[in-house]
């Protein structure tokens, strides 16, 4: 569920008045964000950041590693909430369902500072404190969770040399929530079935793939990556990135981050009844991702696995 930054500006100021009203702690302070949702980068941190991440030696890769540039954080369904802490900072329940995955204290009110203060995560390696979300499926009003969620970190660059860790407290979405369209058999980033036996069949609409008892329902969402160099955050929660398509960043977005992607495996087949996303249908899809990594966690990772085109475990191990 997404809304205009005038909205948004506007919920933020009646929430505010009613904390008050109510006597409630303050909370984050998120006036800044609000008027328009720009999060310039904090130069002297990133600045820093890039600079511990470019001291960094390489670790030599083992003869014979896969030269596939990717490293991963295996991730379990943490928690669901109708907050988007993205699109609805502090605005706890106005958004849809959303399951969350990662940092186990995220809602609303969640900033960078108290992802890295909250050490529990549903993600495998530790350091990795991010917060990523999906909207709830369900199957006959009954909320399908997620069996598990591998987030992958690699780079579809020419040359992935130049892939940089993401900057400390980033922020993005990819698909769009609002999109509201059919998604018959063939259609580009859809869901489908992984698994002997594959899809058999399709729902009752059309718009969703019957699985064979031996599959399981899967999506496949990939993020952007490349970056304007100057924002974790867009009004749009996208101006700030965009996707490669000629194996190089340019232009407005030259700097080259990792390519996130979410391969999301769900314990079910599906049915002619199809399902439901808490978004609509099956082609609102969409993801946040709120990173929130040990610094020097994901520029080792970054450093030995992208930018020498090797293929890592979730340990970030070759």
């Amino acid at each position: 569920m997404h809304s205009s930054p005038r909205i948004r500006l506007l919920l933020a100021i009646v929430l505010a008045a009613a904390a008050t009203v109510l006597g409630a702690p303050p909370g984050p302070a998120y006036a800044a964000d609000a008027a328009d949702g720009w999060v310039p980068v904090d130069a002297a941190a990133w600045n820093a950041q890039l600079a511990e991440f470019r001291a960094l030696t390489p670790r030599p890769v083992p003869a014979n590693s896969v030269r596939v540039p990717e490293f991963n954080a295996t991730c379990a369904y943490s928690h669901s909430k109708p907050d988007d802490p993205i699109v609805f900072p502090g605005l706890p329940g106005a958004s849809h369902m959303h399951s969350f995955l990662g940092n186990t204290g995220t809602d609303a009110y969640a900033t960078t500072r108290t992802l890295l203060a909250n050490a529990g995560t549903t993600c495998r390696p530790a350091p990795d404190l991010s917060a990523y979300w999906i909207p709830t499926l369900y199957e006959n009003d009954r909320a399908i969770e997620p069996k598990d969620v591998v987030v992958y970190y690699g780079s579809r660059l020419t040359d992935s040399s130049a892939t940089v860790p993401f900057p400390q407290g980033f922020r993005m979405i990819a698909g769009d929530a609002r999109r509201q369209v059919p998604t018959p058999a063939g259609s580009v980033n859809a869901f489908y079935c992984a698994g002997p036996g594959g899809e058999v069949g399709r729902s009752a609409d059309g718009n969703w793939p019957v699985c064979a008892p031996t599959a399981v329902l899967m999506f496949h969402l990939v993020f952007q990556d490349c970056w304007d160099g100057r924002n974790l955050d867009s009004r749009t929660h996208k101006e700030h990135v965009a996707y490669s398509y000629d194996g190089t960043c340019r232009g407005a977005y030259p700097v080259a981050i990792p390519n996130l992607s979410f391969l999301i495996a769900y314990p079910t087949s599906g049915g002619p009844a199809g399902f439901r996303l808490a978004s609509g249908m099956a082609s609102s899809m969409h993801g946040d991702a709120f990173l929130a990594w040990d610094n020097r966690a994901l520029g080792e990772r970054v450093k030995n696995c992208l930018t020498q085109r090797a293929k890592c475990n979730t340990s970030g191990d070759f």
